[in-house]
């Protein structure tokens, strides 16, 4: 069987593709606002998701994004560099560390949201989406009956 006759080989391209033409989408919008930093795909998407659910400790960011508990900490610290999220202590438990995002991270990441839409709208109509993301959720769900330990 050749690599280009598989499921993986297509969905590894597919990602690579997407994500960097997505990573110069959002370094575009940075460089167009006059930041000094450039948000990577993988940084909108944790930033995404505080944007949603608001403050959520490093666990909580590695269970959702299906990454470990070091990857996250190393993308927190970045985003920390560049002033876009803060870590807190809990108070109750000082061993829990909570992430927000600051002032410049709020608006930013609302300022992404239009530019994100549009660029996933570029790709796939909403429709089209919306069976896309339904044959990767059923295609998660096989991979996951067919070996039980992933992710």
């Amino acid at each position: 069987m050749q690599p280009q006759d598989t499921i993986s080989y297509w969905l590894s391209y597919a990602l690579r593709y997407v994500g960097s033409a997505f990573f110069e989408v959002l370094e575009a919008h940075c460089m167009e606002r006059g930041k000094a930093y450039v948000i990577t795909p993988a940084q909108w998407g944790m930033m995404a998701l505080l944007s949603a659910n608001g403050e959520q400790t490093i666990g909580m960011l590695a269970q959702q994004l299906s990454v470990d508990a070091p990857a996250i900490t190393a993308v927190v610290r970045r985003l920390e560099q560049s002033g876009l999220v803060e870590r807190v202590h809990d108070r109750e438990d000082r061993r829990v560390v909570k992430v927000s995002l600051t002032a410049e991270g709020q608006d930013i990441i609302h300022s992404l949201n239009p530019v994100v839409a549009a660029f996933n709208e570029q790709l796939l109509s909403h429709d089209q989406r919306q069976v896309f993301l339904a044959q990767l959720q059923h295609l998660i769900a096989r991979v996951s009956a067919v070996a039980p330990g992933t992710g």
